[in-house]
C-alpha cells in the first residue's frame, strides 16, 4: 500500500498554478485529485480488493479509480479506532474545538477546489456546490463552540449527603454511514458532531462521491486531529456495515441514506444492543391552501422541488393544492420551471444538472410510465434528453392516482406531482397516508390552520410559508420510516454523548 498524502500536496500545487488571478480554477485546466481510503493515519490508494469507477454524471467520463477496502483494511481501522479512544481523556474539549476551527479555515481556502470537484462526481451546479462547502464550515465552528458546552452538570440538593452529577463522556468509536446527494455535508455534519463529542469515527462514505469526503480528512487531519480519531473506508456497503456493526469496538451507528438500507443496519445494530441515528429516506407533503400567496408558494416549491436535480430528501415531492387554487397554482408552477435551464452544473447558467447515475435514470423513467398508466397527465417533460450525461427534463405531472408509485415511494428525481383537495381533513389524510415522516410544507395565511397542521401532520419538521428547512443549529429527525435520532444542533451533538450518572459521598 502507497501514501496519498504527496501526491494530493503536489495535487494542490497544480491547481494553484492552474488557478487565474481573483477567480475560480478554470475547469479546462482541472485536474482530478488522487483517491484513496485513510486508516491509521494513512491514505492508500490501493488495495487487493476491485478498484471502483468515479463517473462524471454529466459526460459519463472516468474521473478516477477508487481503491475499495478490505477486511484487513477494516480491521486495522477498527484497531486503530480502539486504542485512539482509550485516550480520549487528553483530546480535551478545548483542542476539539481547536482542531475543529483550524479545519474550518482550511476548508475555506479550498473552498473553489473542493466545490468544482463536487460537481463534477455528484453534477449538481456550481452555485449550490459552493453552498454546501460554505455550509460544512459553518458546521465545524458552530460544533466547535459547542464541544465547550459539554461539561459535568450537578444535580438535585446540593446540601444531601450524596452529590448527584452528570458528566457528559463521549459515547465511543462511530462506525458512520453517509450517501452521495450531498457529499461534503452529510460526512462533514457527523464528522462534526462526533469529533465534538470526542468520539473517534470510521466514515464509509458515498463511492460516487469520494472526494469531498477525502478533503474532509484532509483538512481534519491538517488541523491536528489525532491519529485513529477518523477513518476513511470505501467498497462493497453491505460488506463494510456487516463488519463494522458487528465488532465491539463500534459503539454507536450513524446513517444518512435510504429506508431500506437504514433497516438492515439498524437490524444489525439491534444484535449488539447499539444506539443509532438514522436519517432516512422522505416523501414530503406541501399543502397549498387557496388564501395563500399562490404565486410565492408556486415560485418556492418549484425552487426546492428541482434543486440539486430533485434528490433531496427533504424536497416537496408530493404536491397537494386547494382546487379554488389548483389552475393558478399549476399555471404559476409551470411557468417557474419552463424557466429552469438544464445543462452540465459548470455552466453558470445551468439550475438543474444531471441525476447523480445511470440507475436513477433508469428508475425515474420507469416512475412516469407507471403515473402515465395509472392516467396520469404530463403537462412538461417527461423525457430523458438525449445527450451524453444522466440528464432528465424537469417534469410535471398532473392528476395522478393516488396508487401511483410517484406518490407511494421516494423517487429522487426531477418529477413533480400535482393533485388537488378539498378540504383540510381530505389534505391531511393525503400528507399522512404513506410510512415517511420526514418534511412537510404548508402555505395558508389562516393562523388557526397553521397551528392545526402543526399539531396534525406526521412529519419530522414542519415548514410554513417556506421551504427553508435546516442550518447547523436546528436539530432535525424524522418519524415513522424516515428514522430516528437528531441530525444536527444540541441534541445531534447529544446522540454521540453519554451522561454519566455519578453519585458520590466526599468527606
Amino acid at each position: 500500500m502507497k501514501t496519498l498524502w504527496p501526491k494530493l500536496g503536489k495535487w494542490y500545487r497544480t491547481m494553484d498554478r492552474a488557478k487565474e488571478p481573483g477567480s475560480d480554477i478554470s475547469a479546462s485546466r482541472w485536474k482530478h485529485p488522487p483517491l484513496g481510503m485513510y486508516v491509521d493515519g494513512e491514505f492508500i490508494e490501493s488495495s487487493s480488493a476491485l478498484p471502483l469507477e468515479v463517473i462524471n454524471p454529466a459526460d459519463e467520463a472516468v474521473l478516477g479509480m477508487l481503491p475499495s477496502a478490505t477486511s484487513q483494511l477494516l480491521q486495522k481501522a477498527l484497531y486503530s479506532a480502539e486504542r485512539a479512544f482509550e485516550t480520549w481523556p487528553r483530546f480535551s474539549p478545548e483542542i476539539r474545538k481547536e482542531v475543529l476551527e483550524r479545519a474550518a479555515d482550511i476548508l475555506s481556502e479550498r473552498a473553489s477546489p473542493i466545490a468544482l470537484s463536487i460537481v463534477l462526481e455528484q453534477g449538481k451546479p456550481l452555485n449550490q456546490a459552493r453552498l454546501e462547502v460554505s455550509r460544512v464550515i459553518d458546521l465545524f465552528r458552530y460544533y466547535a463552540r459547542l464541544a465547550l458546552e459539554l461539561h459535568d452538570g450537578y444535580l438535585g440538593d446540593h446540601q444531601q449527603p450524596v452529590r448527584r452529577s452528570s458528566k457528559p463522556v463521549p459515547i465511543g468509536v462511530v462506525a458512520a454511514f453517509t450517501a452521495w446527494n450531498f457529499p461534503l455535508v452529510l460526512p462533514g455534519r457527523k464528522l462534526a458532531m462526533a469529533l465534538a463529542a470526542g468520539c473517534p469515527v470510521i466514515l464509509k462514505a458515498a463511492e460516487e462521491t469520494p472526494t469531498a469526503a477525502i478533503e474532509l480528512v484532509r483538512a481534519l487531519q491538517e488541523a491536528g486531529l489525532p491519529t485513529g480519531y477518523l477513518h476513511l473506508v470505501f467498497g462493497n456497503p453491505a460488506d463494510i456495515s456487516r463488519e463494522l456493526i458487528a465488532s465491539p469496538v463500534v459503539r454507536k451507528i450513524s446513517l444518512t441514506g435510504s429506508i431500506p438500507v437504514g433497516k438492515s443496519l439498524a437490524r444489525l445494530a439491534a444484535e449488539g444492543m447499539k444506539p443509532a441515528s438514522m436519517e432516512l429516506g422522505g416523501h414530503s407533503a406541501a399543502l397549498v391552501f387557496a388564501d395563500a400567496d399562490i404565486d410565492a408558494a408556486a415560485s418556492e416549491l418549484a425552487a426546492a422541488k428541482f434543486a440539486n436535480a430533485g434528490q433531496v430528501c427533504t424536497a416537496p415531492s408530493r404536491l397537494f393544492i386547494e382546487m379554488p387554487a389548483y389552475d393558478r397554482f399549476v399555471d404559476a408552477f409551470l411557468e417557474k420551471v419552463k424557466s429552469i435551464r438544464v445543462g452540465n452544473g459548470l455552466d453558470p447558467d445551468t439550475d438543474l444538472g444531471p441525476l447523480a447515475h445511470w440507475r436513477r435514470i433508469d428508475a425515474t423513467v420507469g416512475v412516469v410510465e407507471d403515473a402515465i398508466a395509472g392516467g396520469a397527465q404530463i403537462i412538461t417533460g417527461g423525457n430523458r434528453i438525449k445527450r451524453p450525461g444522466y440528464f432528465f427534463e424537469p417534469t410535471v405531472l398532473c392528476n395522478v392516482a393516488p396508487g401511483s408509485q410517484i406518490l407511494r415511494d421516494e423517487y429522487f428525481a426531477p418529477l413533480a406531482p400535482i393533485n388537488g383537495f378539498n378540504n383540510e381533513m381530505q389534505a391531511v389524510s393525503m400528507a399522512n397516508s404513506l410510512p415517511y415522516g420526514l418534511a412537510a410544507y404548508v402555505y395558508t395565511q389562516s393562523p388557526e390552520r397553521i397551528d392545526r397542521l402543526i399539531e396534525n401532520l406526521e412529519a419530522g419538521g414542519i415548514f410554513v410559508n417556506t421551504t427553508a428547512t435546516v442550518t447547523e443549529f436546528t436539530p432535525f429527525c424524522g418519524i415513522k420510516e424516515s428514522g430516528y435520532g437528531y441530525e444536527g444542533g444540541r441534541r445531534g451533538l447529544d446522540t454521540f454523548v453519554h451522561y454519566r450518572l455519578v453519585n458520590s459521598v466526599r468527606n
